[in-house]
């Protein structure tokens, strides 16, 4: 019933609102940016200012404005393999979140873990799934100039986005440490030149109710205002048979706040602040594998499971305990530019506060277990902020030399409480702090050595002092029972030094080609790895950082009169000391996960994309990536539950604890091939007040293994198809409606694939996403 109030708000505001989606479009082609009806003074850099048509006047397409390198330059001139999508993409192709990104770009996968902190985004199957307290990723996220502190705040969503930028490959010159696999640059929209405004309203066959609200435009000379706001409510779609909840459900809010202000001639003042809250009852697993007389902590599996037929379609799950999670992020920042003459001097200060929180059935079963009536429960709270302040002097450009350079400072700190219990074997209770200070120097300049030839070089200097505290809960704390050797406290200081850089080398060879070659070093910060388990040894020693060395070819082109893009990249990483998961099961059964350095990781391969709009109705976009990513060396990596002597588990002289050898393995959540192909096909209809569109589009990947070191957890190749129709008011105001299907086909896929802690050899628990389902809706938009 309030779902179905919620809704019917919706509409009623839509009917009697005066809002237009002016960065939402009804004939773009993907991955084409919308280029503004009026110039804004107020705009910053990078801002998409609305969306007029996304192709020119003559159908062929547009230039792709990009902030890749810290500056506004086209797509086509930047030394950079970059996937640009914009406002228009992500509504067409319902892109809500992080994780359906992977449908657009190639060589990104989200490995989804039970809660947000422990998803991982992978590029060209580099990312990092770790479950200590604050170590860092592999891909950083940076959301309007602002690298966040822990990546699970970039899984709450996505509104008002104006452009995301896929940035492959080492980004760590200009944005940091935690970019030594790539980065995604999130750009949202800034406020227009004139009052503009819509309210949009979607729902869906698994019961999904969303409003979405957005306003902007100029208060008085010198000022403009953008203000959006979101409410969506969609039911879960994993049954608890147990007690019938559906679970896997999402429920998330929202406000931001955009000002931007010239106070005095050649000084643009930009002031954000966001609130958002996302809620939902867990990320629940359901058994794919159970071996006959499976167990978990000692209580048989058989009794959970009438009812429900453990396969790779099981969308049903049993247990009696609690599942729930809940996020609350704020972020705030300020950004000033300052005209100096012959370059803009930048500064951006920012403060963003994150807090999670969760709650689950640890067992995943019914009945007793431990001597527990209602299981073993374990419970989780984060609490991360993070200040942040970079200055920075950026070229004008319009001479052989460009440049950007500058500061950054950042002072992060992250607490965490975990509880699990409430008593028997596998108690774990404590409370951690992990910190990260960093500062860092950077620069990067851009000079034609000829008319056709262009060099690109940078460098970056980084300092970092991280920290880390454990505190043991447990009274009496006696190992192993509740896996941990810190009998009270465990402290731990460490600082690194480093300089990374990028060099490449450009050239036109005719008008609307370039080619290009580069070489890059990446960079990841040591860490402690805070989790249960943590010894004297973590605290002393923190996991050591993550260096890469990356080779990449590249060549851009558009032709027949602007008509067709052609983007191709091939690349070639070495990576050292890769920081990587893994777990080994203890005496009382549960899984004790650590993070350890991998010897040496190689990721080597080919992506391609392209565009084309063979008349001005019809366009056409895809991709295709090939990844080979493979561990090169790692001669000591514990063995996974159950593995035998002939699966390789040997016997190591010196140590109590056999270990195998993943020389040769691939990596996981890294499928060789990805590809995509989206259509769109505009119907005109002069003598109606508006015309009508067909959107289609398919993803596709192969195979991939979830867990490097067990050759179980495989989940097949498999394709993805959707499918949209609707009609649009042709001055880009008035009414949009859409009826769209996604996984028209109803294909089921796991997202991630695990042993079941606790549990007998072969118990396999898989995940599942939304999008793993087939489901249809229609979306509304109105505006002015």
């Amino acid at each position: 019933m309030r779902k179905g109030i919620v809704w019917l708000s919706g509409v009623a505001t839509i009917a009697l609102a005066h809002p237009a989606l002016a960065q939402e479009g009804s004939i773009a082609p993907a991955n084409t940016p919308s280029a503004p009806a009026t110039a804004n003074p107020l705009a910053r850099p990078g801002d998409q200012q609305g969306s007029a048509t996304a192709a020119a006047d003559d159908g062929t397409l547009e230039d792709i404005v990009v902030t890749a390198q810290k500056r506004e330059q086209n797509l086509q001139d930047v030394p950079v393999a970059v996937t640009a999508i914009t406002a228009d993409t992500l509504v067409n192709r319902n892109v809500a979140t992080v994780n359906d990104l992977t449908r657009l770009a190639p060589s990104l996968t989200v490995t989804t873990g039970a809660v947000p902190t422990n998803n991982s985004i992978n590029l060209r199957g580099i990312g990092t799934v770790a479950f200590s307290t604050a170590i860092e990723p592999s891909v950083a996220v940076i959301v309007d100039d602002v690298a966040l502190l822990q990546q699970a705040q970039a899984f709450s969503g996505l509104s008002d986005i104006a452009r995301i930028e896929v940035l492959r490959g080492p980004q760590g010159t200009l944005f940091g440490k935690n970019a030594s696999a790539g980065a995604l640059n999130i750009v949202s929209q800034g406020p227009s030149a004139r009052l503009t405004g819509a309210v949009t309203g979607t729902a869906t066959t698994d019961d999904e109710y969303r409003v979405d609200a957005v306003i902007s435009g100029p208060v008085t000379e010198g000022i403009g205002f953008r203000i959006n706001g979101f409410y969506g409510d969609r039911d879960g779609f994993i049954k608890n048979i147990y007690d019938g909840r559906r679970l896997n459900n999402d429920r998330s809010y929202g406000l931001r706040g955009r000002f931007a202000l010239a106070p005095l001639p050649g000084v643009a003042i930009d002031l954000i602040a966001g609130h958002s809250v996302t809620e939902s009852r867990g990320t629940a697993r359901t058994f794919r594998n159970v071996p006959t007389g499976a167990a978990i902590f000692g209580t048989p599996v058989a009794a959970t499971l009438t009812g429900i037929t453990p396969s790779e379609t099981n969308f049903y799950t049993a247990f009696n305990g609690p599942l729930f999670n809940k996020s609350l992020q704020t972020n705030g920042s300020g950004r000033v530019t300052v005209d100096v003459g012959f370059a803009n001097l930048i500064s951006i200060t920012s403060y963003q506060d994150w807090r999670f929180n969760f709650i689950e059935d640890f067992d995943y079963i019914v009945g007793t277990v431990v001597g527990l009536p209602n299981g073993i429960i374990a419970q989780s709270g984060f609490h991360a902020r993070q200040f942040a302040q970079e200055v920075r002097l950026a070229s004008k450009g319009g001479g052989p030399l460009s440049y950007v350079a500058g500061l950054y400072y950042s002072d992060g700190k992250t607490d965490r409480t975990f509880d699990r219990g409430p008593s028997g074997p596998v108690v774990a209770r404590w409370n951690s702090t992990s910190g990260t200070k960093s500062y860092a120097a950077f620069a990067q300049a851009s000079y034609d050595l000829a008319a056709t030839t262009h060099v690109d070089a940078g460098l970056r200097f980084n300092h970092e002092k991280i920290s880390g505290r454990f505190l043991n809960l447990v009274t009496p704390a006696t190992a192993p029972a509740n896996n941990a050797t810190c009998l009270v406290e465990c402290v731990g200081a460490a600082s690194d030094s480093v300089v990374t850089g990028k060099i490449a080398l450009r050239q036109d060879l005719a008008k609307h080609v370039m080619a290009y070659a580069s070489f890059s070093t990446g960079y990841k910060g040591q860490g402690y790895d805070i989790s249960t388990g943590f010894t004297p040894t973590r605290a002393a020693v923190p996991v050591r950082p993550e260096t890469s060395n990356a080779y990449e070819v590249g060549f851009k082109s558009r032709f027949l009169g602007n008509r067709v893009q052609l983007n191709v990249a091939a690349f070639w990483t070495d990576f050292k000391n890769f920081q990587a998961q893994s777990g080994v099961q203890l005496p009382d059964q549960t899984i004790q996960l650590t993070l350890n350095n991998v010897g040496k990781v190689r990721t080597r391969g080919v992506e391609v994309e392209w565009q084309a709009r063979p008349s001005e109705a019809f366009a056409l976009d895809g991709a295709l990536s090939f990844t080979d990513a493979m561990i090169r060396e790692y001669p000591n990596a514990q063995c996974y539950t159950g593995q035998t002597a002939a699966q390789g588990c040997l016997p190591v002289a010196g140590s109590a604890t056999p270990f195998q050898n993943l020389a040769g393995q691939r990596l996981a959540n890294a499928p060789r091939w990805k590809a995509n192909m989206g259509a769109t096909y505009n119907i005109l209809m002069p003598d109606m007040p508006f015309d009508a569109f067909i959107r289609g589009d398919v993803s596709y990947q192969s195979s991939v293994k979830f867990d490097f070191s067990n050759p179980a957890l495989v989940q097949k190749a498999y394709a993805v198809a959707n499918a949209s129709i609707g009609l649009d008011q042709k001055d880009r105001g008035g009414l949009q409606v859409t009826f769209f299907v996604n996984n028209l086909f109803n294909k089921r896929y796991a997202s991630a694939l695990g042993i079941s802690s606790g549990g007998t050899a072969g118990l396999v628990a898989q995940t599942f996403s939304r999008n793993a389902q087939r489901y249809g809706g229609v979306r509304v938009r109105f505006g002015f």
